[in-house]
């Protein structure tokens, strides 16, 4: 079927704004801070076959392989005989899930009998159930990170709203409340959807609608060809380095290997030769690593605007090897998978580097810092869990300097604002949030600066836990830029200080102090070459010392203004 040009758009636009009003309808409805502040979800359309034709711009790790945990769905249910009022739902990491508490959901389109589509929204759940309220730290197996859903084929009416799946699943979940709030807030959200896509239905005629999509991932797929086309052929080798293993203290640095090679309008990119998976929560199951490497590639084209559909993936062939930590064995824990994940983005920007070297930006943070405080009561009552996802600053690159206090670009986020917080939660007292100033890398362009957040423990039975990375290696600057202050957690018990690494658990006391400091991202270019008023702006505003303009940017300060 032939569109005209504006029809097309029309439709397109139409499947885009679906989209996005369910992400604002989702994040509006949720009950956790961590959806409605942080907004860390999702959602989606996808077309009868399971592929994503539009999406929110929410977090790439939960959308770019979205049609992966549909295609996992399909391989182990019936769908030939799917019905109105039935969802497919899932957090299952070995059948196409990021980690156990991404909950996705997908909900059937029919109009007049036909199935047109599936509406899909991702959610990241407070707690999970598991061995630890919040995150085990110390899990050694996925099953003790929380419950694990197999793509389930369920009926709304009757296993919601008090059904017998409803009541299992929270009977295993220390927040109810919430978790079921969250949930809820995404089958508004497929709801939604579902009515949006109906109404292009009825406004277009099926027929026109489901062409349509096929012709919006067609186009999808035309423009990545393209702008892959406009590359240099070749073949070249990247590496990044992960902090550790997550077991071994003070072990060795984990590295992940990639080889890129571009023929043309299509990419392979091969992990072949990366660490094995590892014993625990750090490893990327193969959801998340295949968005890494969608993410690291759609990120440095020079066609910035290509509609985020599975169109973009059609040219990439990605190669994950099995039992990597990349692509583990099923059964091992996956929990703070985004570290690997952002490692091979990082490494396919180390390989691309090597032949663009003006387009690929220096590392920035690149590192989910899952920050949190329970309080569980010994005594017995409501278990309270602060999450915090804290962003670092962004690598800099050629003609700009990085942003700071941002999630990475895997991710994107949100910070929760200081006052949700302390209405939340009465076991936290926020006594400091700001910038860390000097953490982002010098450079001819600049890193961004890291975060900090400093808690006063208000309560006893309060346990801290937290997941990170870039605390003993820090991210790297490029072409001369020079490399990023790391991350820190310390807390200050009376006269004593306790310093804490990237993966950490500590039972804490009432009166505790708790600073996290998140790293800053690296410089680009010669820092010698930055342009003086903007080193002197650096230094009227804190951001850096005089001693780092006078020997790091080659600033000439008279003596005059030195003792003024």
């Amino acid at each position: 079927m032939s569109f005209d040009p504006t029809t097309l758009t029309i439709i397109a636009r139409g499947l885009q704004s679906a989209a996005e009003e369910m992400a604002t309808n989702l994040i509006r409805s949720a009950f956790s801070a961590v959806v409605r502040e942080a907004r860390d979800c999702s959602t989606a359309l996808l077309d009868a076959k399971g592929r994503v034709v539009a999406q929110a711009e929410m977090i790439p790790l939960q959308t770019a392989a979205l049609s992966g945990a549909f295609s996992a769905a399909e391989r182990v249910l019936d769908l030939s005989a799917i019905r109105p009022g039935q969802f497919i739902i899932l957090n299952d990491p070995y059948h196409g899930g990021q980690h156990l508490n991404d909950i996705i959901i997908f909900s059937p389109v029919f109009h007049e009998g036909c199935l047109l589509a599936y509406a899909g929204s991702t959610a990241h759940h407070l707690d999970i159930g598991g061995g630890s309220a919040g995150v085990n730290t110390t899990a050694r197996e996925l099953l003790q990170e929380g419950i694990v859903i197999p793509p389930l084929l369920l009926d709304y009416e009757r296993d919601w709203h008090g059904g017998n799946y409803e009541r299992f699943f929270f009977a295993n979940i220390r927040t109810p409340e919430i978790g079921r709030g969250d949930m809820d807030a995404q089958f508004a959200a497929n709801f939604l959807g579902s009515q949006r896509i109906v109404s292009l239905a009825e406004r277009y005629g099926t027929e026109e609608l489901l062409a349509a999509m096929e012709e919006v991932i067609n186009y999808s797929e035309r423009r990545m060809r393209s702008a892959i086309a406009a590359l240099p052929d070749g073949r070249w080798e990247g590496s990044a380095l992960i902090d550790g293993d997550g077991v071994t203290v003070d072990g060795p640095p984990v590295e992940i290997r990639v080889a890129v090679e571009i023929r043309g309008e299509e990419i392979t990119i091969d992990f072949a030769g990366s660490a094995p998976q590892v014993g625990s929560m750090f490893n990327s199951p193969w959801a998340s690593s295949v968005a890494a490497a969608v993410t690291a590639v759609r990120s440095i084209l020079a066609d910035t605007d290509i509609p985020a559909n599975d169109g973009c993936n059609r040219p990439l062939n990605i190669i994950l090897p099995l039992g990597s930590i990349l692509n583990p064995h099923p059964g091992a824990p996956v929990r703070a998978r985004a570290t690997a994940s952002c490692r091979a983005l990082d490494a396919v920007h180390d390989a691309l580097g090597k032949a663009m070297s003006m387009r690929i930006p220096a590392q920035g943070n690149n590192a989910t810092t899952g920050f949190f405080l329970t309080h569980a009561p010994k005594g017995g009552g409501k278990v309270q869990i602060h999450l915090d996802v804290l962003g670092g600053g962004w690598g800099a690159a050629k003609g700009y300097d990085a942003i700071n206090a941002t999630d990475h670009v895997l991710s994107s986020c949100r910070l929760t604002p200081t006052e949700s917080i302390e209405q939340i939660y009465a076991h936290i007292r926020m006594e400091a949030f700001g910038l860390c100033l000097g953490s982002g890398g010098e450079g001819e362009n600049t890193g961004g600066m890291g975060v900090f957040r400093r808690y006063r423990i208000t309560a006893d039975d309060v346990t801290l836990s937290l997941y990170s990375d870039r605390f003993r290696l820090s991210p790297l600057g490029r072409e001369g830029g020079r490399d990023a202050q790391r991350s820190s957690l310390v807390v200050e018990r009376g006269a004593e200080t306790i310093t804490l690494g990237a993966n950490s658990t500590l039972a804490l006391e009432k009166g505790d102090m708790v600073e996290i400091r998140v790293a800053g991202g690296g410089g680009w270019g010669d820092p010698k070459v930055r342009d003086r008023d903007l080193v002197a702006r650096d230094l009227e505003d804190g951001i850096i010392s005089v001693q780092q303009a006078r020997s790091i940017y080659g600033l000439e300060i008279p003596q005059e203004e030195l003792t003024q």
